[in-house]
């Protein structure tokens, strides 16, 4: 009997987890940018030129994907950085194509020309995900350091839509783009899109002392309150999970294996993240633990992977906390806030606390 879609995706999660499988995998493709987000996690302070010359080549890149491919990844997301601004992405995107990778694309979307455009909707991306991070030019100057890049991103997200590739919006929520929220929800439903939030905002990898303008915990818990009940209809929407029950054998098997170590998800179990410079990592926010596919080979390096992440330890004290449901810590975020995997963050704490705090309050205002 013929799987639908539902059902093949369960079962490969199921396999992927159960074999350890890297079935997902995110190139960082470059941390160039166009733009200069005081809040991006990726962003090191090296000059551009310096960092063209460390990044990994095309031929580095498309030879890391072939042994990726013939260790079973099926799904890539290729972000940066802003992925359109290397000079050799064509090269590396078409030679992807060819491998039979289902595609994703991050992009801030301002370089997103018509040229581009006519390019990519011969061999378009499974989706393509834009961060919008403000309504006018002004908030684009105030967060991206760019005022034109208000009017490129918009002018970005109208080509692929004219060309029927697949969409999603996204934005990230500091003080200086706060008050925008109401109007770039308006701008997403002017296209017929919902926008999705990111609902932390971590130190940079290289955990170097900058203010990347991140809201106070009891803003961001507020935040994440307000959007709340639009993001869970969402999880739920029959349009999404056609097959239930192939989603609540997924969602099983996920909860068995997210509690066989300290990653309270998929990291280092069937997905991977791998640096501009070549780095393998859990996940887009760690440097650490990490291997080297191009030193060794592709296999090796994911199986070093899976055995160093199973020895990341677990920090005791959040194991313990009676918050720990509202809680959204995990090694990558531990490690960025304090230094170490075993130390509670002050700043996830409180947010938890927070979290707490807001929603046994609205359950009140719910039974008054």
């Amino acid at each position: 009997m013929a799987m639908n879609w539902g059902q093949l995706s369960a079962t490969l999660t199921m396999n992927s987890f159960s074999n350890k499988i890297p079935l997902s995998g995110q190139f960082e493709l470059t941390t160039r940018c166009n733009l200069g987000c005081r809040m991006c996690y990726a962003c090191n302070g090296l000059l551009h030129s310096d960092l063209k010359k460390k990044e990994l080549s095309a031929k580095e890149w498309i030879e890391i994907a072939r042994e990726a491919r013939d260790s079973g990844m099926l799904f890539l997301l290729l972000t940066g950085g802003e992925v359109f601004f290397r000079e050799d992405f064509k090269e590396i995107y078409e030679e992807l194509t060819r491998m039979g990778f289902i595609i994703s694309i991050y992009t801030n979307g301002t370089l997103i020309t018509a040229e581009v455009i006519k390019w990519l909707k011969t061999i378009p991306p499974s989706q393509i995900d834009i961060s919008l991070y403000g309504a006018s030019p002004d908030t684009y100057r105030k967060v991206c350091g760019n005022a034109k890049g208000f009017q490129q991103a918009l002018e970005g997200i109208r080509l692929i839509q004219e060309a029927g590739i697949n969409l999603q919006l996204r934005t990230t929520i500091i003080k200086e783009n706060r008050s925008d929220l109401p109007a770039i929800r308006n701008l997403a439903e002017g296209f017929g899109l919902k926008i999705n939030l990111v609902d932390y905002i971590t130190p940079e990898r290289e955990r170097r002392e900058i203010d990347t303008g991140r809201l106070s915990p009891a803003e961001q818990a507020q935040l994440i309150l307000d959007t709340q009940p639009e993001t869970e209809a969402e999880a739920f929407d029959e349009t999404v999970h056609i097959d239930k029950e192939a989603y609540r054998k997924a969602t099983e098997c996920f909860d068995y294996f997210q509690s066989s170590n300290a990653f309270p998800c998929n990291s280092g179990k069937n997905s991977f993240f791998i640096t501009w410079e070549g780095v393998m990592v859990p996940c887009s926010i760690m440097n650490t633990p990490k291997t080297h596919p191009l030193k060794s080979s592709f296999r090796r390096a994911w199986r070093e992977l899976v055995q160093k992440c199973d020895r990341v330890p677990v920090c005791k004290t959040c194991s313990k906390c009676s918050l720990k449901g509202q809680c959204k810590s995990c090694p990558g975020r531990l490690l960025n806030e304090t230094g170490s995997f075993k130390e509670p963050a002050p700043y996830l704490c409180e947010l938890a606390r927070e979290n707490s705090r807001l929603t046994e309050y609205q359950k009140m205002e719910e039974i008054v």
